[in-house]
């Protein structure tokens, strides 16, 4: 991520990488990593869209609960679900 995006906000990518929640998805770890990336450094974002964050949530739980993801993955995917809930 770069230091200073200027005006981009990332909703596209959220809901880009949201849609991509799936461990049917072949890179799954790499959209997870990249979410939980996005998430660091604008964790406010979610709060500009509550449907996509209701999604990412949703779609998150989903995939927590099946195989098919790396231990690492499934680190920050719980920690991306943990600050959304903080959030309220």
């Amino acid at each position: 991520m770069v230091a200073d995006p200027g005006r981009w906000r990332g909703t596209r990518l959220l809901a880009h990488l949201t849609e991509r929640l799936t461990s049917l998805h072949g890179f799954v770890d790499l959209s997870v990593h990249t979410l939980w990336l996005l998430m660091a450094q604008r964790h406010w974002l979610a709060r500009d869209d509550p449907g996509l964050a209701r999604s990412l949530e949703d779609r998150g739980e989903r995939l927590l609960s099946q195989d098919g993801i790396s231990p690492q993955s499934r680190r920050e995917l719980i920690s991306v679900l943990y600050n959304l809930r903080a959030m309220g």
